[in-house]
């Protein structure tokens, strides 16, 4: 791992020393990359809503806008943008923004599929806009969170509905036909949910793979990055709901095995998600996979090594708390001046700085680090492909 560091910091470095105009070695990118554009969700939105999501402030980088810079390309701007609160959409009267990615977009959302939320949607317009792709173009997609985020709630509310919220979600990946016999074979209701959770994200995969194909590498996209599905049950927010599964069967030591079986559960759906994708891109010298969900593991499980004091509290302070019981957030207020100027929380290091080690800035979403440490692994993957 401490080689792995080293690499990641020396390509930060050599990025850096390049986007600066540096002398020395030769730190000019391979490809010869002059277009980012850009798909997914609020990991990769630069401005649809009038704000990213991570602290705000002149310096809050998320990871696309690093990948643009270590080419020389300089600020994105978001394609579409909303003034109410991402009810409606609007073209953004900028010219020339490639970044199509929407806060909350997902791959499969049955209610809106032509919406700019919708990935599959995000990447038909470009390729509507730019009618082909050139050598000179990367793109940067990343998706699956929010809808495992869907898929894991309508799990959960299936002791109050009886699985019919989430059963309505898998039909619309997953014949019925198949969710019926899937049912009628497994020796239990919940080991039948179970297995159907796989099956879903198995498609989920498959939906997103087509959706790539036909509108970006069919229309001669040769520099592709798709980012996996991370393990969102390592972030505070299903940190708690983890909790309040342990809770709810007793606490102790049978709450503790509930809230692992419920883990381990969700865990081998993200990871029947990824499984899939892989194979689909296995071979294609026009993809570069990054695999998100094994890097975000590996700094929640070894915070030190990543220079991360604490993956488990949100930097942000909470504004609320929502229907469903777990804290609210308010990214515009949620400032690096604004941080820096509170007393750091006890057993913070740091001084105004403090939050700059955090991973989290809410209960989903990185702080400007954690977008650093996720553009350090895609560097390190466009470097070994010979693209940087």
């Amino acid at each position: 791992m401490k080689n792995l560091r080293a690499g990641l910091a020396v390509i930060a470095a050599a990025l850096l020393t390049a986007a600066c105009g540096g002398g020395g070695a030769d730190t000019t990118p391979k490809a010869s990359i002059t277009s980012v554009e850009v798909f997914g969700d609020s990991l990769a939105d630069v401005g649809a809503f009038g704000y990213k999501f991570t602290v705000q402030g002149a310096n809050s980088k998320i990871y696309p806008e690093r990948i643009a810079a270590a080419y020389g390309i300089g600020s994105l701007c978001p394609f579409v943008v909303t003034a109410d609160g991402g009810r409606s959409f609007t073209p953004n009267p900028t010219a020339g923004c490639t970044d199509f990615a929407v806060g909350g977009g997902r791959i499969n959302i049955p209610a809106a599929p032509t919406s700019p939320y919708s990935i599959p949607t995000q990447l038909a317009t470009a390729a509507s806009v730019r009618g082909s792709y050139k050598a000179s173009d990367l793109l940067v997609i990343d998706g699956g969170g929010n809808d495992a985020a869907d898929l894991v709630g309508a799990y959960l509310k299936a002791q109050s509905d009886g699985g019919a919220s989430f059963l309505a979600l898998v039909e619309t990946l997953v014949p019925p036909t198949t969710v019926g016999s899937t049912l009628a074979g497994a020796a239990s209701v919940s080991e039948g949910l179970a297995t159907l959770g796989g099956m879903y994200m198995t498609a989920l995969a498959d939906t997103f793979y087509a959706s790539i194909k036909t509108n970006a590498l069919d229309k001669g996209a040769t520099n592709v990055v798709i980012l996996n599905m991370p393990g969102i049950t390592n972030t505070p927010r299903f940190q708690m709901v983890l909790g309040a599964i342990g809770q709810a069967a007793g606490g102790g030591t049978a709450g503790a095995t509930a809230s692992a079986q419920a883990a381990g559960l969700f865990d081998a759906w993200f990871k029947a998600f990824n499984a899939e994708l892989a194979t689909q891109v296995k071979g294609n010298a026009s993809v570069v996979l990054t695999d998100f969900y094994a890097s975000f593991n590996d700094e929640v499980a070894k915070p030190a090594q990543y220079g991360l004091q604490n993956v488990t509290t949100p930097a942000c302070p909470a504004t609320g708390v929502g229907s469903d019981g777990l804290p609210t957030y308010d990214f515009p207020t949620c400032t690096d001046a604004a941080l820096s100027a509170q007393t750091p929380p006890a057993g913070a290091t740091g001084g105004a700085d403090w939050w700059k080690s955090y991973a989290f800035s809410d209960g989903f979403h990185p702080t400007p680090y954690g977008h650093q440490l996720l553009f350090q692994r895609i560097a390190l993957d466009l470097a070994r492909s010979g693209r940087l």
